[in-house]
């Protein structure tokens, strides 16, 4: 096991032990209800290999966005996430379906409250030094987003980029870890991830072939 990938393990556990400490953003419904499905398809491309596309159903509700390239996935249907690992253990992206905290709409703008994510954010890693905020969007959905840095307990200092987009079916979460000599490389690699993300439009999932052209 390389050094970044037990980092990234250690780093996994101990976000586990904060989320449960803090009572941050909890999965959008009890875990194992069969209403929520996450299913990967590969694709192949003539002349350039294949991808996967992951697609989750929850009740009527879909989306679907595609992993990136050289990506290892691991599916973990009763925490409502996927997580997509480099092949070199370099980084992680880990989409995840949560419920929209309490009072995180503003009422007069329908948008997400920034000050409720920064809280939770903090309330997750309380080491964050948060580097920059900003507003990123997928599926024609737009929200709070913070690229941020963190020492984990072994005193590896980790760089992130958490988005959280409103949904149909909840509130998605597209988190990138990595190291800080990286970051540019794999921003670069969830910013890929996040242009596929598809959203269904009256019960239909609208999945373009130029999709399968990428």
């Amino acid at each position: 096991m390389s050094l970044l990938s037990n980092l990234l393990l250690r780093s996994a556990a101990l976000l586990l032990a904060l989320l449960a400490q803090t009572g941050g953003a909890q999965p959008a419904a009890t875990n194992g209800t069969p209403d929520f499905q996450l299913t990967t398809t590969r694709h192949e491309l003539e002349g350039i290999g294949h991808y996967f596309r992951a697609v989750a159903k929850v009740g009527t509700n879909q989306f679907a966005f595609i992993v990136p390239k050289g990506y290892f996935m691991r599916v973990d249907e009763a925490n409502r996430q996927l997580r997509a690992v480099e092949r070199e253990d370099k980084c992680s992206i880990t989409v995840r379906l949560t419920e929209v905290p309490t009072n995180a709409v503003d009422k007069a703008t329908g948008s997400l409250k920034p000050e409720v994510f920064r809280e939770l954010l903090l309330r997750r890693h309380p080491t964050a030094k948060i580097i920059e905020e900003l507003t990123l969007t997928a599926g024609g959905q737009a929200g709070p987003a913070f690229d941020f840095t963190w020492r984990n307990d072994s005193g590896f200092t980790l760089q992130n980029r958490i988005a959280f987009i409103p949904t149909p079916a909840g509130l998605v979460e597209f988190h990138l870890l990595t190291s800080a000599a990286d970051k540019e490389e794999f921003t670069y690699a969830l910013n890929s991830l996040m242009l596929t993300f598809r959203l269904a439009v009256d019960g239909k999932l609208d999945l373009p072939a130029l999709l399968d052209k990428l």
